[in-house]
């Protein structure tokens, strides 16, 4: 199942050095200010969907946007399932 998510992290991949690129000469001091406003608006031509801060984590399996895991990209309800079931090597359900 495809997330939201994936059209903008793929236009993020696209865009992301032209961005880097355009910021980079937008704030170096050093240049004109023409070049440096030219710089500025080509950036905010850009699409909306390229931005990193629009990027949001969603579960791989379940499309759930809330207390997702970063690193695993999954929820702390499938993390736990899949814990329990012994998928992830050195992970236990704890008991006492």
């Amino acid at each position: 199942m495809k997330s939201i998510d994936y059209k903008r992290r793929k236009f993020f991949v696209l865009y992301e050095a032209r961005h880097k690129a355009l910021q980079a000469v937008a704030m170096n001091q050093n240049l004109e200010i023409s070049l440096r406003w030219w710089a500025q608006v080509e950036k905010s031509k850009l699409p909306r969907q390229s931005s990193l801060s629009r990027v949001h984590n969603y579960c791989i399996e379940t499309n759930r946007s809330r207390s997702v895991l970063s690193f695993y990209k999954l929820s702390r309800l499938q993390f736990r399932r899949l814990a329990s079931k012994g998928s992830f090597s050195g992970f236990r359900k704890s008991c006492w």
